[in-house]
């Protein structure tokens, strides 16, 4: 699935998102969509030059779960947590709305087992095998 979203609307999810990231795990998720126009806000320096992310956020899901799995399978408090922020942002991006509210829900209101039972419903979704990454 490409990319579902505007440059206005993922400018404006940025904003959004930005105050409550800190640490840029979710956000800078979005900004690299952004072309050099709308991300000249963000850059340190204005002339610095920029070509936007162009790939499928789908298939930048299905390369990272070696990587999630890894970590939550590893117990990696941080980075699992990190990558549940990319898979909500990657979520967004594709416009698989019904699933994003899932997730969201499980991980702001019963995220455990370092963000297992997400990463399974992600896989599920997208009919990905999951067992090849999980521990059980």
């Amino acid at each position: 699935m490409a990319l579902t979203r505007t440059q206005e609307e993922i400018a404006a999810r940025v904003e959004d998102r930005k105050p409550a990231d800190m640490l840029g795990f979710e956000w800078q998720e979005y900004a690299v969509y952004l072309d050099a126009e709308h991300i000249r806000p963000y850059l340190g320096d204005p002339e610095q030059s920029w070509e936007p992310t162009v790939d499928d956020p789908t298939e930048r899901m299905e390369s990272y779960m070696d990587f999630a799995w890894d970590k939550a399978n590893n117990e990696r408090g941080v980075s699992a947590n990190r990558s549940i922020m990319h898979y909500i942002a990657w979520l967004w991006l594709a416009g698989e709305n019904d699933l994003l509210e899932r997730v969201q829900d499980a991980y702001y209101n019963n995220y455990h087992r370092y963000g297992k039972p997400i990463l399974k419903m992600i896989c599920e979704h997208f009919g990905w095998d999951w067992h090849r990454w999980g521990d059980g």
